[in-house]
């Protein structure tokens, strides 16, 4: 199997973001508020795998709007974003990033996706949706689409990036698999799953990719590196502590695995884009 690890921006956010390790929304409010020489720089990472049925794209990242000479402009970040988000996010991306700049630079049209696989809603996650227009499926878990939108993870989730886009919106059902033991088999035939991982938001998923008799893991927003599990520390920006627990316990125990060829975070700065090949 081969793997792109793709870079579509970073964000510039509070180290309570990846390693909180504190879940409310006095910490959220906290986080915005972080003064700039604390804050961190984080990547925000997507993924093309090479897949048998085609070229599968996992998140989106920033779109090109956000962030148009390539630097975090607050103007226009909270032209695309609702003005608390674009502060606490404060956005950029560099030319050549944006995800259809990434796809041309491959050889790819969006017209060429065989799936995008949004594992939620997040904006960083899906800004760029307005650059796939032609993929021939946006598939979204519909846990996340009907239900995490419409609670706490509201504030966080604007509409105006994802409503209007056509999607696939299957269910999750019973899986031996998961830290929730929910899953969809994109495909059926177990070629390509997605996980429920809830805690950052209730309909997250991960991407199960089975290669050779191992499998590598897409943790999403369930951890931001390998620190959040091998310490024990849950990302301080969701609302649901013991999920998200529950889903650093099967990261670790995923890890200690030998089937297990990797375990890739949507957010870890140890990760360099290029190719990986399973």
């Amino acid at each position: 199997m081969k793997l792109h690890i793709l870079r579509c921006g970073s964000m510039k956010v509070s180290p309570a973001v990846p390693y909180g390790n504190q879940i409310s929304l006095g910490g959220s409010l906290r986080e915005l508020l972080e003064p700039e020489q604390n804050r961190v720089e984080l990547p925000v990472l997507c993924f093309l795998i090479e897949h048998p049925r085609g070229p599968i794209l996992v998140d989106t990242g920033w779109c090109r709007e956000i962030s148009p000479a390539g630097v975090y402009d607050p103007k226009a970040a909270a032209a695309v974003l609702p003005r608390h988000l674009a502060a606490f996010y404060r956005p950029s991306l560099p030319a050549g990033e944006a995800i259809h700049e990434q796809l041309a630079a491959l050889g790819l049209r969006p017209e060429d996706l065989a799936a995008v696989l949004l594992t939620h809603l997040d904006p960083d996650h899906v800004a760029g949706l307005r650059h796939l227009r032609g993929a021939k499926r946006i598939v979204l878990p519909e846990d996340e689409y009907f239900w995490s939108c419409r609670t706490v993870y509201k504030a966080r989730q604007p509409q105006s990036l994802w409503i209007d886009t056509p999607m696939e919106r299957p269910y999750y059902r019973g899986s031996p698999l998961g830290p929730n033991h929910w899953a969809i088999d994109l495909f059926g035939d177990e070629s390509l799953l997605l996980l429920n991982a809830p805690g950052h938001t209730d309909g997250q998923a991960a991407i199960r990719i089975p290669c050779g008799g191992r499998y590598v893991l897409l943790a999403a927003d369930a951890a931001f590196s390998p620190r959040n599990w091998r310490e024990d520390l849950t990302p301080g920006f969701g609302f649901d502590e013991a999920r998200q627990r529950a889903c650093l316990r099967w990261l670790r125990e995923a890890e200690a695995d030998p089937a297990c060829a990797a375990i890739l975070c949507s957010h870890d700065p140890a990760l360099q884009p290029g190719e990986l090949r399973f």
